[in-house]
Formats: structure tokens, sequence, C-alpha cells
């Protein structure tokens, strides 16, 4: 048998329409890892890594007005937590990484108000907690929280920050502590929540 008459054997074209396959689908794989088609957030936490918060669905259940207490013997809070909080403890609901978000559910949008009372952590040194609030991306405020002091903080809420239903609250958190110099910086601290509160703006 000739060469030429061996390379169109069934045998032969099998294997090569394999191997076409198996280019393609290598081709389709590299094509996938260079272009992933994956949700905003999940991009910004593992492949841009511009966040420490990968946001998880919750419902944001709420009842406007309620002071929700963020301690561990305190409210059931998993549903207003998407993101970035480890806890809760018994000093409170402990931030983790540079941001954690809030979100609860409004039905009718209107301008609120959101108190929180935190405590400063105190790790490593004593300078004051820097916080970032933004409301619906838009930023509405910040605050200095003293490491190792509790206080309570408020800030305006547009009605124009609720959307479809939701207001979602980013807190930032630009001197975030590291708990040591090997911990990355998804872990480090900056304050604890203990309550918090939206209500209808007077």
């Amino acid at each position: 048998m000739r060469l030429s008459d061996r390379s169109r054997s069934p045998l032969a074209l099998a294997a090569y329409g394999l191997a076409a396959v198996l280019a393609v689908l290598e081709l389709s794989i590299l094509w996938l890892a260079i272009h992933p088609q994956v949700s905003d957030d999940y991009a910004a936490y593992f492949i841009t890594r511009t966040t420490t918060c990968l946001v998880q669905p919750v419902t944001g259940e709420y009842q406007l007005g309620k002071t929700l207490n963020f301690r561990s013997e305190g409210d059931d809070t998993r549903e207003v937590r998407p993101c970035g909080w480890t806890g809760p403890a018994g000093d409170g609901l402990h931030s983790i990484g540079e941001e954690s978000r809030l979100r609860f559910a409004i039905a009718q949008p209107h301008d609120l108000v959101l108190t929180l009372e935190m405590t400063g952590v105190d790790l490593r040194n004593a300078d004051a907690r820097q916080l970032v609030v933004l409301a619906g991306d838009a930023p509405v405020g910040e605050a200095a929280i003293p490491a190792g002091e509790t206080r309570t903080v408020s800030f305006d809420i547009p009605a124009s920050a609720i959307k479809d239903g939701y207001l979602d609250i980013l807190l930032k958190f630009p001197n975030a502590v590291k708990p040591s110099d090997t911990i990355a910086n998804t872990y480090w601290r900056s304050v604890k929540l203990l309550t918090g509160r939206l209500a209808p703006a007077p």
C-alpha cells in the first residue's frame, strides 16, 4: 500500500478529525481565558482585583426605621450583608478587606438617613480608621472612627440612590489595617459595626 493510500484510510481520517476537534477545543478554551464571560463583581474580585468584596446574593429584607443589632446576640442580619464582613461577634460585625457592603430592600424611593454605630479596630497603630460611604455608587460622606473608640455617624441618602427597589451601601476603608505583613488585603481590618438604622429623612 502506498503512503498516500494509507493517509486516506478511515483510521487516519478519524485521527485527523479528532486532532482538528481537539485543536478547536483548545483554541476555544484559550479564547475564554483571554475573554472570560463572568459577572462584573466576579471580575472585580478575581481578575482585575479592584475590590476585596465579592458580592453574594442577599434579599436585603429590612423593616424601615428598625435599628439592627449586628452583634452575635443581636438580629439575624445575613440578608443585608452581601460581602466584606466576618462574624458577627460579641463586639460587633468585623469588616474584612478594604471594602464592605450593606443592601436594603426599599419599596418606595425617598430620602433617607443612614445611621451606623462603629468601633475603630485597634491593631498595630492608634490611627483613626477612615471611612468613605457611597450609596448607589454616589459618595454620601466620610468619617473617622478612632481606634478602640465607638462613634455613631449619620449620612443623608438621596432617593435617587435607590435603584430597582434596593439601596446598596458601599463602605470603603482607605487605611484598613494589616493584621500582619503577610496577610492579603482581603483580610485587612478597619471597623466593628455594632448597630445600623435606615429611617426616612426628616
